[in-house]
């Protein structure tokens, strides 16, 4: 995360990270920047002589905005170059990486064939006297195991009432699974850095009817979503198709229903109900080659139970695919 490239329009790439050791990269130079990256960054602009160009800045705005170019660095770099014109260049970036390659959605598919064997390891796992830490380890474990490592979260939470997998911590005392609990686990199986995410509900024996019940809602959101779901219509469309049926059924939400998928949670996103200052581009066209990860979220109005389904989800010339070969939207039974 603490890396910076100069990409000039002319000649080569540098990558200026904490170790600057050269690896197996399309980019030949690799450099040292810490703990001052402004001085490197300095050093590469003056040798492509750009002390009076135009420069653009990635990460000064978007949805990490503030999680983006550490604003010491941008105003080192400002100060050094009192005759340059430096740009916002955040959206050139994201709307380039917007659509996949075949590549990067090759990437995707075996970090779903990852995330396929770690649903399996939980099914193989969990049972009646095992603690959800072990299962936590037997994650884990099948991820490094099967060539992927994790991005953003290993979330997984077991229990009689919960929501969401996040709200229970890592660090939290091992819980011993009992008859009746759910297991709700959100994970990545990250190859290559593309984020193959899954959301993925477990049940300890038979789920009571009210379980069933919000599992039944998410499966019709997320069909109506996977009906929807093509080319050419709106990101406010696609979020109506997969929160409709939860409305209608009376739920509630705390979690987008769905946002696109890269090297990190992408643009476009739902509606999130939890994030109060977060307002979604619900104007944005969806684009054959975009990977979307669904998850519509289905929660009870005393908000004591809910969960998520979804995984990847490719927009296609005509319509869309899971990029999963073998997962289903199931109330997975252990």
């Amino acid at each position: 995360m603490e890396g910076y490239l100069v990409f000039p329009l002319e000649g080569e790439p540098t990558l200026i990270t904490f170790h600057g050791r050269p690896h197996p990269s399309w980019v030949k130079d690799n450099r040292s920047g810490h703990p001052t990256y402004s001085k490197a960054i300095s050093e590469s602009l003056r040798e492509l002589h750009l002390e009076g160009a135009s420069i653009g800045i990635v990460g000064l705005s978007g949805y990490y905005g503030e999680l983006g170019f550490p604003h010491t660095t941008y105003v080192s770099l400002t100060s050094n170059f009192p005759g340059a014109k430096f740009e916002d260049a955040t959206d050139i970036v994201v709307k380039a990486r917007r659509i996949k390659s075949p590549a990067e959605i090759r990437c995707f598919e075996l970090g779903c064939e990852v995330g396929e064997k770690v649903i399996q390891a939980i099914i193989d796992t969990a049972k009646v006297g095992v603690t959800d830490r072990e299962i936590k380890l037997k994650v884990m474990d099948t991820v490094f195991r099967n060539g992927c490592d994790f991005a953003s979260m290993l979330l997984l939470g077991a229990g009689k009432e919960l929501t969401h997998g996040g709200q229970i911590p890592l660090q939290s005392p091992p819980r011993t699974l009992e008859q009746g609990d759910v297991i709700l686990a959100e994970f990545d199986a990250r190859y290559l850095g593309y984020m193959a995410q899954f959301n993925q509900p477990f049940s300890v024996g038979e789920p009571s009817k009210e379980w069933r019940d919000i599992f039944n809602v998410a499966l019709e959101a997320f069909n109506n979503g996977f009906r929807t779901l093509r080319p050419g219509i709106t990101a406010g469309e696609l979020d109506e198709a997969l929160i409709s049926p939860i409305r209608e059924a009376g739920y509630v939400r705390t979690n987008p229903a769905f946002h696109a998928l890269g090297l990190s949670l992408e643009e476009p996103i739902g509606n999130y109900p939890h994030q109060t200052y977060h307002k979604p581009d619900l104007s944005l066209t969806l684009e054959a080659g975009m990977v979307l990860e669904f998850e519509p979220s289905v929660v009870t109005s005393d908000r004591k139970k809910g969960l998520t389904l979804g995984s990847p989800v490719l927009i296609t010339e005509t319509g869309c695919k899971l990029l999963s070969k073998f997962w289903k939207p199931e109330f997975r039974v252990v």
